[in-house]
C-alpha cells in the first residue's frame, strides 16, 4: 500500500500516518506495534512512517526468530525441577526444527499412523501435559500434592511423565515395563526383569530420545 498507484488509497494510508501520533487504534499504530520484539523493530517503523518498503526477507526471518524465542526461554527451565508446560514439552516431547526455511516444522510420529481416535487423543494429552498425573492434578486442587501415591510411603518422588513411564515402583507398571522391555533397553541399561523401575533421574536428552523413538508398539505401553 505505501506504493500504490491509487492517490486515493496513498491519501488515506497518509491520513492514517498522521493519525497514529494520537490514536492507538488506528492502522498504522496496531501495525508499528506489532513490530515489537522484532531485531530489526527500529528499522521497519521507520519505514513505515517514511513511505519506504520493507525487505520481505529480511522480515520474514525476524518474524521466525521472534517466534521461536518462546523455545529459547524453555530451554533455561529444567522440567525436573520446575512445574512448567512449556519447558516440559520443549525437553522431552518437541520435535526440532527442521532446516527446510519452507517447511521448518515436523509432526510428531505419531500423527502418521493409523491411531484409534482414543489413542490419539491419549497421547495428546500425554505430550501436552493435559492428564490426571499428580503434577498435573495438583494444580487444580486445593493444598494438592504432586507426591505419587503409587510409590512406598518413604519415596516422596513427583508424580511426572517421566516417573510414571520409568521410575514409579507400582508393581501394575512395572509387570506392564518387563512385557514392554524391548523399548527400554536400548536406552537403559540398568534396567532388568528383576528390577523393572529406575533408582535414579536420567537427564532429559535420554528422556527426549526414549519418548521419540519411531516405534509402533510404544504406543501400546504408553497409553
Amino acid at each position: 500500500m505505501l506504493n500504490t498507484n491509487s492517490d486515493i488509497l496513498r491519501r488515506v494510508v497518509q491520513a492514517d500516518l498522521n493519525l497514529q501520533p494520537r490514536s492507538s487504534a488506528c492502522w498504522t499504530a496496531q501495525l508499528l506495534s506489532a513490530f515489537q520484539g522484532l531485531r530489526g523493530c527500529e528499522l521497519y517503523v521507520r519505514a513505515v512512517q517514511t513511505g519506504h518498503a520493507i525487505t520481505m526477507q529480511e522480515f520474514t526471518a525476524d518474524s521466525k526468530h521472534r517466534m521461536r524465542g518462546v523455545w529459547r526461554d524453555a530451554e533455561l527451565v529444567d522440567p525436573n525441577t520446575h512445574n512448567n508446560k512449556l519447558a516440559t514439552y520443549h525437553s522431552w516431547f518437541a520435535i526440532p526444527f527442521s532446516r527446510n526455511e519452507r517447511m521448518p516444522i515436523n509432526v510428531p510420529w505419531y500423527l502418521h499412523l493409523d491411531l484409534s481416535k482414543n489413542v490419539m487423543r491419549n497421547a495428546s494429552r500425554f505430550r501436552l501435559r493435559v492428564h490426571t498425573l499428580k503434577v498435573e492434578a495438583a494444580a487444580w486442587l486445593e493444598d494438592g500434592s504432586c507426591v505419587c501415591d503409587q510409590c512406598p510411603d518413604e519415596d516422596e518422588h513427583v508424580q511426572n511423565e517421566v516417573h510414571a513411564l520409568l521410575i514409579c515402583q507400582d508393581h501394575r507398571i512395572g509387570e506392564l515395563r518387563k512385557h514392554f522391555s524391548f523399548l527400554f533397553t536400548p536406552f537403559l541399561e540398568d534396567f532388568s526383569a528383576a528390577q523393572p523401575f529406575l533408582l535414579r533421574q536420567v537427564n532429559n536428552q535420554l528422556v527426549h530420545d526414549f519418548l521419540s523413538q519411531q516405534n509402533n508398539t510404544h504406543f501400546l505401553f504408553f497409553f
